[in-house]
């Protein structure tokens, strides 16, 4: 098998943000049956190996990321009915929001609730990506990975995968799993979610709602809330850090200073905060901007930035600016959801 290793390719437009240095070597892998190949390949140059999906979730440095960078490509949706159930086999480089509209139109309910996230399926088990009271992994059934360890494929149970918020198996063995689909189990019986407070205003006086009106209402919330990065104008990952999550000790010294702060009950004695709203009520970050970085002017916790004059650098002081201001003004650490890749 042979497939073409690109040299010295710019990664700036494989990403959203649109920043960012070349690749060593660039592959585009279409094929399953390519990815052990790749991991040979890998060997063999003894060089790091870092894998792209959409882009839509990382910050590539300005000095570029060294050894193979591989754009995970591989599409393909394939079905099975189990009773009520649907199990829907989704290669890792379909892109994420279009799976989700294909699933809508069918009828087939569990992603709605993830309408309009950037970024493609591979990476959705990776993040455990959620929105709108939602995580991924509560409708993931298996993920197809390739262990570079174990040099074979297999299959994991959602229950393998130590799935948390925003975090998984893959983040913290990093390098040695490659995804390459993921099987979603879907009910064709109505099951909307919608106690997430935008959802539940926007159907408030509405009955009889299918899992398109949920796809769509979703779809009319992000746009509001979100930057339109499709059109090359702005560069953007989206929510740019995780909500913290604090205890019961931390939250009440916290309300003591702003009793309005919203807060999500996420068990063990522990709550997640919107850091949004921190963001915007507490330190009026909200359309905040240093040089070609700023807050984004309808929703804080989003980065935006004006790729053709900014650069990661940049970026990256931006956000720890952001990072120290809240430690030092509420006592409290956060954490990106972007992830730096390269030098």
């Amino acid at each position: 098998m042979s497939i073409e290793l690109i040299p010295a390719v710019d990664l700036a437009s494989y990403t959203t943000l649109g920043v960012g240095g070349k690749a060593d070597y660039f592959v585009r892998i279409e094929r399953v049956k390519e990815v052990p190949w790749l991991c040979e390949k890998i060997i063999s140059m003894s060089c790091p190996l870092t894998i792209l999906g959409g882009g839509s979730n990382v910050l590539v440095s300005d000095s570029g990321v060294r050894g193979v960078v591989a754009l995970m490509a591989i599409v393909g949706i394939d079905t099975k009915e189990e009773g009520d159930d649907v199990l829907v086999r989704v290669g890792a480089g379909v892109v994420f929001d279009d799976l989700v509209e294909y699933c809508a139109r069918q009828g087939w309910w569990g992603l709605e609730n993830l309408s309009h996230i950037p970024g493609t399926v591979g990476a959705t088990p990776i993040q455990n990506v959620g929105a709108y009271g939602v995580e991924v992994s509560e409708v993931i059934d298996t993920v197809q990975v390739f262990d570079r360890q174990k040099e074979r494929f297999i299959d994991m149970l959602a229950s393998d995968c130590g799935f948390q918020y925003r975090d998984s198996l893959f983040k913290s063995a990093k390098g040695r799993f490659i995804v390459v689909s993921v099987t979603f189990r879907l009910s064709k019986k109505p099951m909307p979610k919608l106690h997430y407070a935008d959802l539940n205003q926007y159907f408030i006086s509405k009955k009889n709602i299918d899992v398109c009106d949920v796809r769509k209402a979703v779809v009319e919330i992000r746009s509001n809330k979100f930057p339109k990065w499709q059109d090359g104008l702005v560069g953007t990952a989206g929510s740019f850090f995780k909500n913290p999550i604090v205890d019961e000790t931390t939250l009440a010294r916290l309300k003591a200073k702003c009793p309005d702060l919203p807060v999500y009950e996420v068990g063990n004695g522990k709550v997640k905060l919107s850091l949004g709203w921190i963001l915007d009520k507490l330190l009026n970050r909200k359309g905040y901007k240093k040089g070609a970085v700023g807050h984004y002017e309808k929703q804080a916790l989003v980065l935006v930035v004006d790729h053709k004059k900014s650069s990661a650098e940049e970026i990256d002081l931006f956000a720890k600016e952001v990072e120290d201001l809240v430690n030092s003004e509420l006592g409290i650490k956060i954490e990106r959801e972007v992830t730096m890749v390269g030098v």
